[in-house]
């Protein structure tokens, strides 16, 4: 900054030093002058100003039009969403130029596609505006529904030209005079030159307005610069954007964020999660890519939506839908997957697979002693136990009631029993702070041999029965390949009253 202001000095001085010379310049160069001029304008200028218009009104019907994607959010009736679109688009068709009064975007058109976004078909297209445009920058601007970023319709924007029509002025006519009148022609070129710089600043500044203005992060990136070159202000709020010497905007966030890859086609839209930011959390952002020209220069105007929270509730809904609430171990659903999952590594790559499944022992007795609280609490305790008893590549979770399984990948039948002993131990140290409470686990202890995840995890079960019929607070485990026959224990009734 200390750099760059000295140079704008020195610019703005030797801007007004050319001003107050260009009336001499035009009467001396003559009609050579007026020619060049006049070819300029034909072959160089008009086509240039034309697409400046065009980019700008693009970059304009963008900016309001994107605010309209949030309301394709939220659940609502069909008749409700219509009326929020016309007063949206109502705001957008007010929005007029300050300096003359003229509404930026005349007509608003809304298309959308029924068959993804399901409403009666029709129900919620628009056409809002004048119906004569004459010369009108026509910008077609996809919607996209903000959740899951699927593409539901097109919005057509009829830009004023009132855009061209600031940057040129009156130069086309004044030029055509120019022919016949040289002197006169050229004093008036250099006022309406001078008219155009002016209405070319009104112009930027109303842009610039507009671009400031916009609630969500934007940026502009030079199709060969590594960094942006101008953000607005909840852009550089966003990712911490600080200005470099060489007029350039730079922060950890953004290099992060470019280290990803953006996206760089039109209407592309990507999910990205990047950190560089002070908060100790990694981030997530839909950004979108539009490749533009912006003052002749082939850019790409960057748009970023932070999705971090939607993320964090994903994160939690998945986590959730797999954990068992009260201990907060994996529920019956996930260890099954797991355990077919494990079943498929251990037949493929022939390691060794054990589980341990556990009960705790008169449980019933606990609940109707001491209340179905305190029962709780000893399934949370033996759930703590648990998970410090095991390593850290074993899976352990309640496999239903008071009843836990323990899957111990690359774990033999010797290991895995190691390991029961060790928690059944632990159980049965547990200090209590209720008087007269006590707790036990029998457990069973197999190790797969081929069969079908039924079948394996049968024969746990009937090592674990066999374990409490033979006394409780016990584990039993058989020797590999022997599965115990479930008729050596009691009828069903009595271990069914021995839990």
């Amino acid at each position: 900054m200390m750099v760059t202001e000295p140079l704008r000095g020195v610019a703005r001085h030797l801007s007004s030093r050319l001003e107050g010379y260009l009336a001499l310049v035009f009467g001396l160069l003559g009609l050579m002058l007026m020619l060049l001029i006049a070819s300029h304008w034909f072959l160089v200028l008009e086509p240039t100003l034309r697409a400046e218009a065009e980019s700008r009104a693009t970059v304009l019907a963008q900016s309001q039009i994107q605010g309209l994607e949030r309301l394709l959010d939220e659940d609502r009736d069909p008749e409700q969403l219509r009326r929020d679109l016309l007063a949206a688009l109502g705001s957008i068709l007010l929005f007029k130029d300050g300096s003359t009064q003229e509404h930026f975007i005349q007509r608003i058109s809304l298309m959308f596609d029924y068959d993804i976004f399901r409403v009666r078909r029709g129900s919620l297209d628009l056409d809002l505006g004048s119906t004569v445009c004459e010369r009108c920058f026509v910008a077609r601007i996809p919607l996209y529904h903000p959740e899951d970023r699927v593409l539901v319709g097109v919005a057509t924007c009829y830009s004023s030209p009132r855009f061209l029509h600031d940057l040129t002025g009156n130069l086309g006519t004044t030029l055509v005079w120019v022919v016949g009148f040289i002197l006169l022609s050229t004093g008036y070129a250099w006022f309406q030159t001078q008219r155009f710089l002016r209405r070319l600043r009104e112009s930027e500044n109303n842009l610039r307005a507009v671009f400031e203005a916009a609630p969500f992060p934007m940026l502009l990136q030079a199709e060969d610069a590594s960094r942006p070159h101008r953000a607005n202000v909840a852009a550089k709020r966003y990712l911490e954007l600080r200005e470099t010497p060489d007029g350039a905007l730079d922060s950890a966030a953004w290099r992060d964020l470019a280290s990803v890859a953006l996206p760089s086609r039109d209407g592309e839209t990507r999910e990205v999660r990047f950190d560089g930011l002070e908060q100790d959390r990694k981030h997530w952002a839909l950004v979108s890519s539009t490749p533009m020209n912006f003052s002749g220069i082939p850019s790409r105007l960057i748009g970023l939506a932070d999705i971090s929270e939607l993320k964090a509730i994903q994160d939690e809904l998945r986590a959730a839908s797999f954990t068992d609430p009260l201990t907060g171990l994996y529920n019956r659903r996930y260890l099954y997957q797991r355990l077919a999952h494990e079943i498929d590594l251990a037949n493929r790559y022939k390691h060794p697979l054990a589980v341990i499944l556990f009960d705790l022992d008169l449980f019933k007795r606990i609940n109707d002693t001491f209340g179905h609280g305190v029962g709780d609490d000893v399934l949370v305790c033996v759930s703590g136990t648990l998970k410090s008893c095991i390593r850290e590549v074993d899976v352990a979770g309640r496999h239903g009631g008071e009843e836990f399984l323990v899957i111990l990948p690359h774990a033999d039948l010797t290991e895995a029993t190691e390991v029961a002993e060790r928690i059944r131990a632990s159980v049965a140290q547990i200090s209590w702070s209720v008087e007269g409470l006590a707790a036990t686990i029998s457990g069973g202890v197999a190790q797969h041999c081929g069969e079908s995840l039924d079948a394996f995890l049968d024969v746990a079960d009937r090592r674990l029965y066999m374990a409490k019929d033979s006394g409780r607070n016990r584990i039993l485990a058989a020797p590999v390949g022997i599965v115990p026959d479930r008729t050596v224990a009691p009828a069903t009734a009595t271990r069914i009253a021995a839990r």
